[in-house]
């Protein structure tokens, strides 16, 4: 008798489990079925099969190198390159034969 009723229990926990709701209330009551829906069962029972814990990975991110900040030299003044034999400024006259003299612009308005 004990065996029966342990039997009984058995299959109207199975039906119970597997007992989902009417396909009409599926969508709310609209009647459009998806093909390839499938309703989660309840199981009562161990797990088939466990996954060991692993601790979640770390991660390590490097400090950025510190950022060098290197201020370009002052711009060289321009310099107009003038030979005394032949008088003259470069590039009107191509070669100096005594060496050329750096001379500084004028940056003010011509002389009237």
């Amino acid at each position: 008798m004990k065996n029966v009723a342990v039997g009984l229990l058995v299959i109207i926990a199975l039906l119970a489990g597997s007992a989902g709701p009417a396909p009409a209330w599926e969508h709310r009551g609209h009647r459009a079925f998806v093909h390839g829906f499938w309703e989660p069962r309840v199981f009562l029972g161990p797990p088939a099969f466990w996954y060991p814990y692993t601790p979640p990975p770390v991660i390590v991110e490097a400090a950025p190198a510190p950022q060098v900040y290197v201020e370009p030299p002052p711009a060289a003044p321009p310099y107009w390159y003038y030979c005394e034999s032949p008088r003259g400024y470069y590039p009107s006259v191509p070669q100096c034969p005594g060496g050329w003299l750096q001379v500084v612009p004028r940056t003010g308005p011509p002389a009237s």
